[in-house]
């Protein structure tokens, strides 16, 4: 898995890029990019929701497994939006809970627009978190769920937005996944064509 300073955001949605931190899950070589409270702050600072700041203090340090709880229970409701069957309800329950904490900890302020959104501390490292997670929740109630999709990939299994006119977009990245697949395709062509040279019978 590619490190915090390298990785891509693919999804069309910061709650999926969040959740995309973590790759394969339930596979022996499942990778995960968040390690460390510096790795969480790197990934928040590369995406602009908090300042720059290369020191994590001591009451940061909880925050990872916060943010770690958050994502998983993310990945597991998206993960049944997308294939089903729905969500238990406890997970909905622990993810209302989690979602109140975002909510207590943000302002509400006016857009330039004259509309308002949810605004919080870009000094605090549980900013990460709690943008995540709202921003998960308004996924989760108002999304076009047409459009939410999972990579097929092998070792894989990012989430992303479908943004396609035509709604046909399959991989996380054409230059990834998508080119994996097609080389592998190949070598099974070749691999059928060469077992089917080998038994023809001598002319």
């Amino acid at each position: 898995m590619q490190s915090i300073a390298e990785m891509p955001f693919i999804a069309g949605h910061v709650a999926l890029d969040f959740v995309n931190t973590a790759e394969e899950r339930g596979h022996p070589d499942a990778a995960d990019a968040l390690c460390t409270p510096g790795d969480l702050r790197l990934w928040g600072q590369r995406y602009g929701l908090i300042s720059r700041s290369d020191v994590v203090t001591a009451d940061e340090r909880p925050e990872l497994g916060l943010a770690l709880e958050a994502r998983e229970l993310l990945y597991a409701l998206l993960f049944a939006r997308v294939h089903g069957p729905p969500a238990p309800e406890a997970q909905f329950a622990r993810l209302a809970e989690i979602a109140s904490q975002a909510y207590v900890a943000a302002t509400l302020q006016p857009d330039d627009d004259g509309s308002v959104g949810w605004r919080w501390s870009p000094s605090e490292l549980s900013t990460i978190r709690h943008v995540a997670v709202a921003n998960g929740v308004d996924l989760l109630r108002n999304g076009p769920s047409e459009r939410l999709k999972q990579c097929p990939g092998e070792h894989c299994g990012w989430f992303f937005l479908d943004s396609t006119r035509r709604g046909n977009r399959r991989w996380c990245a054409m230059s990834e996944c998508g080119q994996e697949a097609k080389d592998e395709r190949r070598r099974a062509r070749r691999q059928a064509a060469a077992g089917h040279m080998h038994q023809r019978p001598p002319g």
